[in-house]
Order: C-alpha cells, then structure tokens, then sequence
C-alpha cells in the first residue's frame, strides 16, 4: 500500500482496556472453590498451613494470570504508542514537504492578444475576450480557428521562436543577473519545429541578449516536472527558469501559439530578488480523484474555504472538463462565481505544452494586480492527469504570518 496526505496510514489498532473487575471476580471465586475443595479433601491439613494453601496457591495463580496478561497488554500498547508516534512523525514531514513552494521572481508571455502589457492581457483573460479567429496557419490551410502570435509576413517558424525567445528575456531582464548567478532552463514546447532548431533558437536568443550567467538547460514535461523539483533540487541556489512555448502546433484548429517564461527561486536559498507571489506545490489527480486532489493543493498553502478569487482552467480534454464541472463547487473554490472562473483554452486556444505555464504566469499576474490567490486546474499533455496548484501574492503570506 502506497500511503500520502490522501490516504493516510491507519493508527496502529489498540488492545481492549483491560477490566479490572472481572480479574478481582476471578480471584473471588478462585479463592472460595480452594477453601472448599481444602474442607473436601484437606481435612488432614490443620493451622495456618490449611489457610496458606487455600489462600495462598489460588492467589499465586491469579497473581502470576494477571501479570502475564498486563504485561502483554503494556507492550501491545507500547507498540502502538511507538508506531503512532512514527505515523505523526511521517505526517509532519510529508506535511512540511507538500507545503514547499517556490518564489515567483518574474513572469512573462507572449500571446496572440493584441494588447502589448501582461496587465492588459490579463485583463483581457478575465473579461473572457475571445482572440481566435478563422485565419491561414503556418502550413497554409485556410479557415483555420486559431490564435497567432504577430508576424512578419515572411517569417519562418525557427524565426519566431528565437524572437519570442530573446522577448522573454528581456522582460525579464536575465542579462542582469550577476554572473555569478545559476540559472537553470527547463523547456516544455510543443511545436512542429525540430526539437534542436528549438535549442538553437534558445542559443541565439541567449547569445542576442548577452546572457552571461551559467546556464543549464533540461527538458520539462508538464507540472510534474515542479514537483520533481520541489522534491530533490528545493536547497539548490540556481533559479529556474520555465518556458512553456508552442509556435507552429501541428494541430491548428483551435490552438493558441503562446511562449511563457516564469523565473522561480528556491526559497529556502534565493536571496537575491524580491520575490512577487508564491507558486505552491503541484498536486496530481488521476481521473475520478480532482475533488482530493484540489483539497490537497489548498492544504498545500494552506488557504481558506473563501480566499480564492479565480479559478484557471487549462489544457483541459473534453473528459476533463466534464470532471472539472462537477468539482468546480468543491473546496476551495466554492466562493468562486462563474465569471471568475478563466478559460484560456476557450478564450485564447489550446496552447498544448505552454498551457499549463500560460495559466499559472497569468495567475500570478493576477494575484499581482488583486492581491488575492488564485487557482489553477491545468492538465497535462504528457499523461492522464490533472494538476490543482495555487498561486498567493507575497503578501498573502505576510498577511496569514501576522
């Protein structure tokens, strides 16, 4: 049996308190049969030495019975006592593990929207402005229901990717980090692109932008991959650096071409810039379980039943979304009305690997400008899961702290 915060380890079962009275009864009637069987067949046994049989063998049973059994029943409760206190102690580490979370040091996008900021943008998200339009994608099928990131006419998708690239760096100033700085890349694209063109284009937009920190560049599959992170690199001093991209889907109908950047640090030893929100662990629901698993990620924080003021939805299938109507009532987002709740795969399109990372970039932003969490229900292309993940404003934090 695999145990989580879901499904906790059962307390260990207890031995039945042992009933004192039944023993004193035994022992009454103990003595009364060997003081008659003694006037039966001991009538030959005279003075104190009848009295020390009658009395005295009965009660040497009963005294050797009671003991054995209290003794078993003493290390039959301390074996409990001891795995209780194991179970709370996994408890408590399992618990300060769940609740790790990273900084959000800065986020940025780039969409087909036509507004320039991620405010407006944002904004644009949260009245539920529509930006797909019937249009000619990359390949050259026409009426093609999608969202576009601008373009030049000419523009090869390679092209696009470093510029979107080298734009993501630059708002978020990477070139000024100290040298000295770490920085980690993960990268999750889904993109008709050769996997090496993507790297390149990363290569020519770092050397574009004169980025001088060490750098370490991995592949990223969904949110699993920040759960791994929180799990094993949680004291590491580099920052990472997420980017969710898709430019060029081979499925266009209904997509969105997005390319996502979000700079996170370790909070336990990124000193260096102030952090703006928190990014809280990610929690995975297999189909039938999101109501335990978004009750899991409100634990995560922890935050209260009304705190949530959006709840994103992203990269959701049809099954999904089905599963997700039905929850969408369930702790924590029950004071969550229907107009909070952001749709970006309806809205803007479905951005493929750059879904996930385009709902919790705009939730931060967001949770910026309201100064409330947000909650993001995201799934994942990589495998049958979705993710429930909250979003706080630092201050949030400060606020629940005093």
């Amino acid at each position: 049996m695999v145990y989580s915060l879901k499904n906790l380890p059962p307390v260990h079962p207890r031995p039945l308190p042992l009933k004192a009275s039944r023993w004193f009864v035994a022992l009454a009637l103990m003595l009364a049969v060997s003081v008659i069987l003694m006037r039966v067949f001991g009538r030959y046994v005279e003075g104190n030495h009848f009295w020390y049989i009658a009395l005295g063998a009965p009660a040497i049973i009963w005294g050797i019975a009671a003991g054995g059994r209290l003794l078993v029943w003493m290390l039959r409760d301390i074996a409990a006592n001891g795995f209780d206190r194991r179970r709370e102690a996994w408890i408590l580490h399992e618990t300060r593990r769940a609740r790790r979370a990273m900084q959000v040091l800065g986020v940025s996008f780039v969409t087909g929207h036509p507004e320039n900021t991620r405010e407006e943008i944002v904004a644009a998200m949260l009245a539920h402005q529509t930006i797909m339009a019937a249009q000619t994608d990359w390949q050259g099928n026409k009426g093609q229901r999608l969202s576009r990131i601008e373009a030049e006419p000419d523009e090869k998708p390679d092209a696009t990717v470093q510029r979107v690239l080298t734009q993501l760096i630059e708002d978020l100033s990477l070139a000024d980090l100290p040298d000295t700085t770490s920085l980690v890349v993960a990268l999750d694209a889904s993109t008709s692109c050769e996997p090496d063109v993507v790297n390149q284009a990363w290569e020519n937009a770092r050397q574009a932008c004169e980025l001088a920190c060490a750098v370490e560049f991995i592949p990223c599959r969904g949110p699993a991959f920040l759960d791994a992170w929180l799990d094993h690199r949680i004291r590491e001093e580099s920052l990472l650096l997420i980017i969710g991209l898709q430019v060029a889907p081979e499925q266009t109908d209904h997509s969105a071409e997005a390319a996502v950047a979000l700079l996170l640090g370790n909070r336990l030893t990124q000193k260096t810039l102030p952090a703006i929100a928190l990014l809280h662990r990610p929690d995975p629901a297999l189909p039938g379980q999101l109501e335990a698993g978004m009750r899991m990620a409100a634990y995560n924080v922890p935050v209260d039943g009304d705190s949530v003021t959006h709840l994103w939805l992203a990269g959701l299938n049809q099954k999904q979304q089905a599963e997700v109507a039905s929850h969408q009532g369930a702790y924590p987002t029950q004071a969550v009305g229907d107009e909070q709740i952001i749709t970006p795969d309806s809205t803007v399109g479905q951005a493929g690997a750059a879904a996930p990372w385009l709902a919790m970039a705009a939730a931060v932003q967001a949770a910026q400008d309201i100064q409330r969490p947000q909650m993001i229900i995201c799934g994942d292309i990589h495998r049958d899961e979705l993710w429930s993940t909250l979003v706080t404003p630092e201050a949030y934090r400060k606020e629940k702290d005093s």
